[in-house]
């Protein structure tokens, strides 16, 4: 997760025009692209994080290996390594999260 101030846009226009598609150049495509949502919160029993701006990219690995050769194809790339990773370093308010979901013994199937 990358976070950016309220009300700057840039640091996720970057990642959805300039880092998204970069990644898509290697297996596996992102399954997912995610921004917080800016509207007031009209149902209180939802609890939602509020005064944030922040984007998510979701992507499925057989591996940690192939999670490892991904972001290393991805780095490997000039545009990737020398534009749009020190730009989006520029915009963020804080060193972006990687969060790793591995599947406990109950939700693999058998």
């Amino acid at each position: 997760m990358w976070s950016f101030p309220l009300g700057q846009h840039e640091g996720v226009a970057m990642i959805r025009d300039r880092l998204l598609p970069a990644l898509r150049e290697s297996e596996p495509a992102p399954l997912a692209f995610l921004i917080t949502e800016q509207a007031p919160n009209t149902f209180p029993g939802l609890p939602v994080r509020v005064g944030e701006n922040g984007a998510v990219l979701l992507f499925s690995y057989p591996d940690e290996s192939a999670h490892r050769r991904h972001l290393d194809e991805a780095a490997a790339r000039s545009h990737v390594r020398d534009a749009i990773l020190p730009g989006l370093a520029r915009l963020q308010t804080a060193a972006p999260r990687r969060l790793r979901l591995a599947p406990t013994g109950r939700s693999l199937l058998t």
